[in-house]
């Protein structure tokens, strides 16, 4: 592990006397994290971009977003812009995820309240999130729109057929169809999307409250985006009997919707284009990277498009040509 930069150790130096720092495991992440052990005690968690910035990064603004909107994030302590980091409120190191692999007497019904919760806040997310960054000086910044949604779809072919499969080119017909998946998705109607909202970035906090991190790509996306986020999540295991429950607790809080069953397709239509994107993050991380410890996540994946992809109109031919492709796979 590299030392840190010696302008970041300076500055923490002089903002908190005696702290000790550790660097924590990276992830996907360009940036690097670190925690503050005080004196006193108390714990900090260091953002290291790697270099000076100027103003403000999109981290500091889409806090701000999200606290107006009372959405639970970590707080933002301190600024350094010199010094090329942030200070923020240690939120700690229990996610969703290893809460739920953790399991233990009670686990199901632990499950379902931890479950309940974040679909809770996949609404609040797309309610008062929405609200909060329609009046935010990003409401007419970033989107998830149909040239980035392209984008991982070639991302895919590039990463995953060819970098992790070793497959061929696959042809026209199959570019066309992800091409019409990115199109479709890219209508839905749009709201706040956290974009990244999944078990390894939902943290449960000491007192069971859930809050969240990694929240800087969050933007403008689809209305069911978060929801086939986290109803799909590629790193734990959710019975579909669970998704229709839990895709009604979402219905009952996300107010204004009138057609049901087009909600419902826009979901399956948008968590299909999600995990299809997911396997090209996970083919550029496992064969270009070399963190294999992405391949987990793969045959669950694959498990739940070879199902679920046929069931919708939308999607079936696509179902048939991935087959073909032999991206189904496992």
């Amino acid at each position: 592990m590299s030392p840190l930069r010696p302008e970041l150790t300076a500055a923490l130096g002089a903002l908190h006397p005696g702290a000790r720092i550790e660097t924590l495991p990276g992830d996907a992440s360009t940036r690097r994290f670190h925690r503050l052990f005080l004196p006193d005690g108390g714990t900090r968690i260091v953002m290291d971009y790697g270099a000076p910035f100027d103003g403000e990064t999109d981290d500091i603004r889409l806090t701000r977003i999200f606290q107006r909107a009372a959405l639970p994030v970590a707080q933002t302590i301190a600024v350094l812009p010199e010094a090329g980091a942030l200070v923020q409120e240690d939120l700690g190191d229990e996610t969703l995820e290893s809460t739920l692999a953790r399991g233990g007497s009670g686990h199901r019904s632990a499950r379902d309240a931890l479950y309940r919760s974040a679909v809770e806040l996949a609404a609040g997310i797309a309610i008062k999130g929405t609200e909060s960054l329609a009046r935010s000086e990003r409401a007419r910044g970033p989107a998830l729109d149909e040239e980035r949604f392209r984008f991982e779809m070639r991302f895919f072919i590039e990463h995953y057929l060819g970098s992790y499969l070793g497959r061929a080119d696959p042809g026209s017909a199959l570019r066309e169809a992800l091409g019409s998946l990115a199109q479709a998705v890219a209508s839905h109607p749009r709201v706040l999307c956290h974009r990244d909202y999944h078990s390894r970035n939902i943290m449960v906090r000491a007192g069971g409250g859930l809050a969240m991190v990694d929240i800087q790509d969050a933007r403008w996306g689809p209305d069911t985006y978060d929801l086939a986020s986290l109803l799909r999540d590629a790193y734990v295991d959710l019975a579909e009997g669970d998704v229709d429950e839990l895709f009604v607790l979402y219905l009952r809080d996300v107010s204004g919707v009138v057609d049901v069953a087009k909600l419902r397709e826009r979901f399956e239509v948008t968590s299909a284009q999600r995990m299809i994107k997911a396997l090209g993050t996970f083919g550029y991380q496992i064969a270009v990277l070399g963190r294999v410890r992405y391949r987990s996540a793969i045959p669950r994946t694959i498990e739940r498009l070879v199902r679920l992809l046929p069931a919708s109109t939308q999607t079936a031919d696509l179902a048939s040509l991935l087959i073909r492709a032999g991206a189904l796979q496992s």
